[in-house]
């Protein structure tokens, strides 16, 4: 069903399907300046224009603190494109 998460959570991430690890990466190497991200856990697919991969990432924050947060990504992948199209915090570690 278009637009629908089809949860399927995985929480190994070194046995992600090989389109999946692809979106993984694009969350782990950014073009973002001021934070990183490190993948802990692979929710589900949404179909969409492509596939929305969902991921939850901890986000570390470039501050004096080094401040972290649990955040919610989607990568989307279109035509072998993969681009971040979210990203929203879900909490503050």
């Amino acid at each position: 069903m278009l637009g629908k998460i089809e949860m399927n959570i995985i929480t190994d991430l070194s046995k992600l399907p090989q389109k999946i690890a692809t979106a993984m990466g694009t969350i782990e190497n950014p073009d973002l300046v001021g934070s990183s991200f490190k993948a802990v856990m692979y929710v589900g697919s949404q179909p969409v224009r492509g596939t929305n991969y969902w991921f939850i990432a901890e986000e570390t924050l470039t501050t004096a603190n080094f401040d972290k947060h649990l955040v919610l990504m989607a990568v989307n992948e279109y035509e072998n494109e993969y681009e971040i199209v979210k990203s929203s915090i879900v909490r503050v570690i």
